[in-house]
Protein backbone atom coordinates (compact mmCIF):
# COMPACT_ATOMS: atom_id res chain seq x y z
CA UNK A 1 0.00 0.00 0.00
CA UNK A 2 2.81 2.40 0.90
CA UNK A 3 4.60 1.83 -2.41
CA UNK A 4 1.42 2.61 -4.36
CA UNK A 5 1.00 5.93 -2.58
CA UNK A 6 4.68 6.77 -3.02
CA UNK A 7 4.48 5.87 -6.72
CA UNK A 8 1.40 8.07 -7.13
CA UNK A 9 3.13 11.01 -5.40
CA UNK A 10 6.22 10.57 -7.58
CA UNK A 11 4.10 10.38 -10.72
CA UNK A 12 2.25 13.60 -9.78
CA UNK A 13 5.59 15.33 -9.06
CA UNK A 14 7.06 14.24 -12.42
CA UNK A 15 3.98 15.46 -14.31
CA UNK A 16 3.94 18.76 -12.38
CA UNK A 17 7.63 19.54 -12.93
CA UNK A 18 7.41 18.39 -16.55
CA UNK A 19 4.52 20.78 -17.14
CA UNK A 20 6.46 23.65 -15.55
CA UNK A 21 9.54 22.84 -17.65
CA UNK A 22 7.56 22.83 -20.90
CA UNK A 23 5.77 26.06 -19.95
CA UNK A 24 9.12 27.74 -19.23
CA UNK A 25 10.53 26.65 -22.60
CA UNK A 26 7.41 27.93 -24.38
CA UNK A 27 7.67 31.29 -22.58
CA UNK A 28 11.31 31.65 -23.64
CA UNK A 29 10.47 30.80 -27.25
CA UNK A 30 7.58 33.29 -27.25
CA UNK A 31 9.82 36.03 -25.82
CA UNK A 32 12.44 35.27 -28.47
CA UNK A 33 9.78 35.44 -31.22
CA UNK A 34 8.53 38.79 -29.93
CA UNK A 35 12.07 40.14 -29.74
CA UNK A 36 12.82 39.09 -33.32
CA UNK A 37 9.50 40.47 -34.60
CA UNK A 38 10.20 43.81 -32.92
CA UNK A 39 13.17 44.61 -35.23
CA UNK A 40 16.04 44.47 -32.79
CA UNK A 41 14.04 44.62 -29.61
CA UNK A 42 13.58 48.40 -29.57
CA UNK A 43 10.21 49.52 -28.23
CA UNK A 44 7.81 50.78 -30.83
CA UNK A 45 6.65 54.39 -30.38
CA UNK A 46 3.11 54.83 -29.20
CA UNK A 47 0.86 56.56 -31.71
CA UNK A 48 -0.61 58.89 -29.05
CA UNK A 49 2.71 59.85 -27.43
CA UNK A 50 3.71 63.50 -27.39
CA UNK A 51 7.04 65.20 -26.84
CA UNK A 52 7.18 66.84 -23.41
CA UNK A 53 9.28 69.81 -22.31
CA UNK A 54 9.87 71.18 -18.82
CA UNK A 55 8.60 74.63 -17.92
CA UNK A 56 11.58 76.59 -16.58
CA UNK A 57 9.35 78.58 -14.24
CA UNK A 58 7.53 75.80 -12.38
CA UNK A 59 9.47 72.64 -13.45
CA UNK A 60 6.28 70.89 -14.63
CA UNK A 61 6.38 68.96 -17.90
CA UNK A 62 3.99 70.26 -20.57
CA UNK A 63 3.25 69.27 -24.15
CA UNK A 64 5.81 70.70 -26.58
CA UNK A 65 3.14 71.49 -29.18
CA UNK A 66 0.38 72.71 -26.86
CA UNK A 67 2.27 74.38 -24.02
CA UNK A 68 0.10 76.76 -22.02
CA UNK A 69 0.88 79.17 -19.22
CA UNK A 70 1.23 77.74 -15.73
CA UNK A 71 -0.04 80.97 -14.20
CA UNK A 72 3.28 82.26 -12.91
CA UNK A 73 4.38 85.71 -14.08
CA UNK A 74 7.76 84.40 -15.31
CA UNK A 75 6.23 81.57 -17.42
CA UNK A 76 7.51 81.65 -21.01
CA UNK A 77 4.37 79.93 -22.40
CA UNK A 78 1.86 82.79 -22.18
Amino acid sequence: MFTKILTLILLIAVVWYGYRYVARINARMEAKRKLEANEGGLPRPRPNAEEMIRCPACNVYVSATKATSCGRPDCPYR
